[in-house]
């Protein structure tokens, strides 16, 4: 297997995937929702590059690809990636605020239409209905993996020790309190970020070509939604794959004169699904931020479509 092959299939397969996903949505719907050419249309293409170039670039030196770097750029970069499985809510944030820049939208000559707006006005339910349950499952896993952290010789809650026969232990890193207590920290920013974007889109009274402005403000709140749900995808993904590492810990040692005990952590036999379950999450986050890209690449020159109910 040549270098670039490996990247392409260990470092960055949820990436791919995710496009193969985002492309085929594009092909059977995404065609119909082109933004129209001008400044929303830039932020869109902008924020969604912001939130995925970073991202596969995290992923693809993973593996090493790169080759050795100058020490400083080390050090920077050892702390980094110590902290990857939180960037791709950082992204997410960064993506938002760019995003949501073009919210006063050029109002057409006549009456604005005034009436009740909230943040969910212009949204499905099981679009917001599925941003919150992976923040649920988010925040169950972290805390699950919190508890079953230990602080290490550092002082760090980020060690898991299994007890072996003879009162020995063994242990390894897991993503406890050290990792999860800033990820939790960026998780809250980005609702934060999200609700104010909602609200920022829902707010401005919605001008005389109602057609037009309803399309466009429920464009960007599944734009929006798209960032978050696909960052926290990712997130959640990464928590599995390094929940899935933990799980593949083995020891043993000599048990009397000739025998030989091994074991293993109390989840090993969860590491498969977990494992699967990481490379799904982070498949379809990696297709919500390609969803979100591939409109935006080619902006339609006509006027927007009728609002679909």
């Amino acid at each position: 297997m040549s270098t670039l092959t490996f990247v392409l299939w260990f470092g960055l397969r949820t990436a791919i995937i995710g496009l193969a996903i985002a492309v085929v949505w594009w092909i059977a719907r995404g065609r119909n929702d082109r933004l129209p050419r001008g400044t929303t249309a830039t932020a869109t293409l902008v924020a969604a590059c912001l939130a995925l170039t970073p991202m596969i670039y995290l992923l693809a030196t993973s593996v090493e690809f790169f080759g050795p770097r100058p020490l400083l750029v080390e050090q920077i970069w050892y702390w980094v990636f110590e902290r990857r499985i939180s960037w791709s809510l950082a992204l997410g944030i960064a993506a938002i605020a760019v995003l949501i820049v073009p919210v006063h939208a050029r109002f057409a000559r006549g009456q604005a239409t005034l009436t009740h707006r909230t943040l969910f006005s212009f949204g499905h339910r099981w679009w917001f209905g599925g941003t919150a349950s992976i923040i649920g499952a988010i925040v169950t896993v972290t805390v699950l993996a919190g508890l079953a952290s230990e602080p290490d010789s550092e002082g760090l809650w980020r060690s898991f020790t299994v007890e072996g026969a003879n009162g020995s232990t063994f242990g390894t890193t897991i993503y406890g309190w050290y990792y999860s207590l800033p990820a939790l920290a960026l998780l809250a920013a980005l609702i934060v970020v999200t609700l104010t974007a909602l609200w920022l889109i829902a707010r401005p009274p919605i001008s005389a070509d109602h057609s037009s402005d309803v399309w466009m403000r429920q464009l960007r709140t599944r734009n929006v939604l798209g960032l978050t749900s696909g960052g926290l995808l990712l997130h959640l993904g990464m928590i599995f794959n390094s929940l899935a590492s933990t799980a593949t810990l083995r020891g043993g040692e000599t048990v009397g004169s000739t025998g030989w005990a091994s074991w293993g952590t109390p989840f090993e036999a969860m590491q498969p699904a977990l494992t699967f379950l990481g490379l799904v999450a982070m498949s379809l986050g990696f297709a919500l931020w390609f969803g979100i890209l591939l409109p935006a690449i080619l902006p339609r020159r006509a006027s927007a479509p009728s609002v679909r109910s």
